[in-house]
């Protein structure tokens, strides 16, 4: 399955958007193919599925988020140690029943194979459960960047005032010498503007990228989505994508 988080949901229409991890394209989903333990909120990391219509969009076909697979796998082991140790019962049973005459020695090694074969199914359990659980960790701890090495890349630099944000002013600098970003893989990707909140262009034409928010670990809601290549406008979205404020920007 993919992972990403949920880009935008429109609740009153019944779909949304998911920003892939690894992936510049998002993928829509359709709530009825939403299998979620927790109402559907921006932010929020899910798995899914997906596959591309006959317009050549991607669209999920299933989406879920990391304790169902967890339960899920974990019932799934469940089920098949219990019938692994059913049929080594049963099998069990009915070699005593076959050798009932054996003397006393054969039954007692008979009962130490049964208990190191249970032994050993459990043990097999535990650490399906733990590896699945470590490779599911990182997922679980949220949004971050993408390696160390890009990263440690990123380098606050004194920026003059142009919105009186920080973080707004030195975004809008590093995208006019190129970076380095603080999300290499989602910074400089297209902006789809699907909702149609900016004036119609181009596929292309617009490009987004993050707005780190103070006291955030993620990524955050606030977003530069700019124009032309090189860019020749620039619009600041604070609430991922529902409004737009163009910025004056020399």
């Amino acid at each position: 399955m993919q992972s990403g988080k949920i880009k935008h949901y429109n609740s009153d229409k019944g779909y949304g958007f998911i920003d892939v991890d690894e992936q510049s394209e998002d993928v829509f989903f359709h709530v009825s193919n939403v299998r979620l333990s927790q109402p559907i909120t921006v932010g929020q990391r899910v798995y899914f599925n997906s596959e591309r219509n006959h317009k050549d969009q991607l669209r999920a076909t299933e989406v879920t988020d990391a304790s169902l697979s967890i339960e899920e796998s974990s019932a799934k082991v469940n089920h098949a140690s219990i019938r692994s140790n059913q049929s080594h019962q049963s099998g069990s049973q009915r070699l005593s029943d076959v050798n009932s005459r054996n003397d006393t020695s054969n039954s007692n090694r008979q009962n130490k194979k049964s208990w190191k074969s249970t032994a050993l199914s459990v043990l097999i359990l535990i650490a399906i459960i733990f590896f699945g659980y470590t490779e599911l960790k990182p997922a679980l701890l949220g949004d971050a960047p993408s390696n160390t090495t890009s990263a440690s890349s990123y380098v606050e630099t004194e920026t003059s005032a142009i919105t009186g944000d920080p973080q707004i002013d030195q975004t809008i600098v590093l995208i006019q010498q190129g970076g380095p970003f603080p999300y290499p893989n989602k910074d400089g990707t297209t902006f789809y503007n699907r909702e149609s909140r900016l004036p119609a262009q181009s596929q292309g034409y617009y490009r987004e990228y993050t707005v780190p928010t103070p006291g955030v670990s993620h990524r955050g809601a606030r977003r530069i989505v700019t124009g032309g290549n090189p860019p020749t406008v620039y619009y600041l979205t604070i609430d991922h994508y529902d409004s737009f404020q163009k910025l004056q920007v020399n």
